[in-house]
């Protein structure tokens, strides 16, 4: 089964200390939800993850691939791209036309995020939630087993937010292990099997049997609606 597990790992800026003493265990089919305030090193772990950034210490990471969406994706919005290639971009090569097995799997994988339509649109043309699907089919379509977003439904009304995390459920159902950091608490209770506190140092919860510590140590600091009254 793989698995990523970090032990003792701290991290700096310089010498500004962002992460300190984390211990973290990850397994296949697991759906672990990072919260915590800007600054507190959650995107510096993913890219110590992603392998973006030289991890100090050793960090055991035995998933064969990543898809990776991140906080900002770089998309210039004068540049013509339609929906389609960029999804066919998770399927870019060193060398190399992209071929028609290529295309099919971009063409599934936008079905599975449901904007198989929108294939022919620009990506400039599209609510935040339907470039946030386009993003997550590109992801999708490396074919990787573990999948790691960046505050996926950052800036999102609800209806999206809704939509997103309801197809992460499903991707999650057929058999993707996912990593993400989000604020919203009260999604990460629904879908999470696990949810990591990070601000600096980490706090580990194990959903449901959590749940009620969960919402006493951060409830009423991650956008929950409903649990308390502040």
């Amino acid at each position: 089964m793989a698995e990523i597990k970090i032990s003792n790992l701290s991290f700096s800026y310089g010498r500004e200390r962002v992460l300190e003493g984390i211990n973290l265990s990850f397994s296949q089919g697991d759906f672990l939800g990072i919260i915590g305030s800007n600054g507190g090193g959650k995107s510096t772990l993913l890219r110590l993850i992603l392998g973006l950034i030289p991890s100090p210490t050793p960090l055991l990471n035995t998933f064969s691939s990543m898809g990776y969406v991140p906080q900002y994706a770089l998309h210039n919005p004068h540049f013509p791209i339609c929906v389609l290639d960029c999804v066919l971009m998770g399927r870019l090569k060193p060398l190399g036309k992209y071929t028609q097995e290529d295309r099919q799997i971009a063409l599934e994988c936008l079905e599975s995020v449901g904007i198989s339509a929108l294939k022919d649109k620009k990506l400039q043309e599209l609510s935040g939630g339907q470039r946030q699907k386009a993003l997550i089919a590109r992801a999708l379509c490396t074919q990787a087993p573990l999948l790691i977003l960046d505050e996926p439904t950052a800036s999102l009304d609800t209806a999206s937010k809704d939509s997103i995390f309801s197809l992460l459920s499903d991707l999650h159902a057929q058999g993707k292990s996912i990593i993400l950091i989000c604020h919203d608490l009260e999604y990460l209770l629904s879908f999470s099997t696990h949810i990591a506190h990070l601000q600096k140092t980490l706090r580990f919860y194990t959903l449901p049997q959590d749940r009620d510590k969960v919402l006493g140590d951060f409830g009423c600091r991650h956008h929950l609606k409903g649990e308390c009254d502040a």
